[in-house]
């Protein structure tokens, strides 16, 4: 007779289990049903759409992805729409549609260029497209304030490739490239004035590059060198510059710029190690949410921001987790240890970034008695050989 006494597992304990062992359709009862409870939750919508994804169940992942990417929309979260309309993209090429999502993302977050890029990816390969679509997103466009001419010129030619016939909008998009180039020119002739109603005497005052240590007009600055305006720093230099298509991933919400309450001590565990689940699974976006909560636990500060970071470089935005462990190890709340951690997975960061320098002065602060001392060491000392 058994008399086993053993109480019986939450719901949510199975379904956290069933996701870990890979039972994909196990777990979706239990998680469908949080997202119809919250239906503004749209992380959960997010995540609901991976699991029926890997489930098998293209049809309703595409559906809980669109719910989450409208509902990111509507509150102005481009880069969480942009992240997941990139994972439809890629998994579901056939969703042609979904470049527009991530056009109208890329405007809001200002990067024009690619957006323009993204619209006409969207005008020659969804062939089922409506033309009040078409027609939306040049309104929306002409909204922005978009102040490189080429891009003018392209904003005409991919008016003409959508073989739109409404005279209307026709004239209101050269309306509005005429504006921009005259706000262009009206720009650089008072800059220019400014430039000679200086009093020559007064110039080299001015202009003087050593003279009070800011940018001045003969540095370099169309290389994106921003090294200047660090003079006096001799620590470690951070990254300088990343190219404008890794600004955009993962679906989670902007981590420089969140600013949350301290959770109490012990409470962000449960957060941490659902994160560790979800990255077992390469449930990046999942995992990113959890571990950002657990953050704000001091006592695993150190620890889920190395995961976060982990989760972030996995998701393709390596630029984005080296400067997570940066704003960590500038904190000055971390013990020894931590830090060795720190600079340490910031070197392994800036390799593959192809910071050389940035690596080395990285390895060279981890600390000799660290577990990751002896493959710092090698790591250095490969660097060295490279550069030499």
């Amino acid at each position: 007779m058994n008399l086993s006494f053993s109480t019986p597992k939450k719901p949510d304990l199975k379904a956290r289990l069933a996701l870990r062992n890979g039972k994909w359709k196990a777990a979706l009862p239990f998680f469908t049903e949080q997202a119809n409870v919250n239906e503004q939750n749209y992380a959960q919508w997010n995540l609901l759409g991976d699991i029926q994804y890997r489930a098998g169940d293209m049809v309703a992942a595409l559906e809980s992805w669109q719910k989450a990417m409208n509902g990111y929309a509507q509150e102005s979260l481009h880069e969480n729409v942009l992240g997941i309309g990139r994972k439809i993209a890629k998994r579901c090429p056939e969703e042609t549609g979904v470049h527009r999502d991530i056009s109208e993302a890329l405007l809001g977050l200002e990067y024009f260029a690619d957006a323009i890029s993204s619209f006409r990816s969207f005008v020659k390969l969804a062939k089922h497209s409506s033309i009040s679509e078409k027609k939306s997103w040049f309104r929306k466009i002409m909204q922005c304030e978009i102040r490189q001419p080429h891009l003018h010129e392209e904003l005409l030619h991919i008016y003409e490739e959508c073989g739109l016939e409404d005279i209307e909008l026709q004239r209101d998009i050269q309306a509005y490239v005429r504006r921009m180039q005259e706000s262009i020119d009206t720009a650089t002739t008072a800059d220019e004035a400014e430039v000679f109603e200086t009093p020559i005497e007064k110039q080299s005052e001015v202009y003087e590059p050593a003279a009070d240590g800011l940018m001045s007009i003969e540095s370099d600055w169309t290389s994106n060198d921003f090294s200047i305006l660090k003079q006096d720093s001799n620590g470690y230099q951070p990254m300088q510059s990343h190219p404008v298509e890794d600004h955009s991933q993962p679906a989670f919400e902007s981590i420089e710029v969140q600013q949350e309450d301290d959770l109490p001590i012990g409470q962000g565990k449960d957060h941490y190690d659902l994160g560790v689940v979800y990255s077992e699974m390469k449930l990046w976006d999942a995992a990113i949410t959890e571990f950002q909560t657990a953050r704000r636990d001091r006592s695993l500060r150190s620890r889920a921001t190395i995961e976060l970071a982990n989760c972030l470089k996995n998701s393709n935005d390596p630029h984005r987790a080296l400067r997570v462990l940066e704003e960590e190890s500038n904190s000055n709340g971390n013990e020894a240890e931590a830090q060795s951690e720190l600079f340490y997975h910031m070197g392994l960061l800036n390799e593959v970034l192809g910071n050389g320098s940035a690596a080395k002065q990285c390895f060279e602060k981890v600390a000799p008695d660290s577990a990751h001392a002896a493959d710092a060491a090698l790591r250095m000392s490969r660097t060295s050989v490279q550069s030499n």
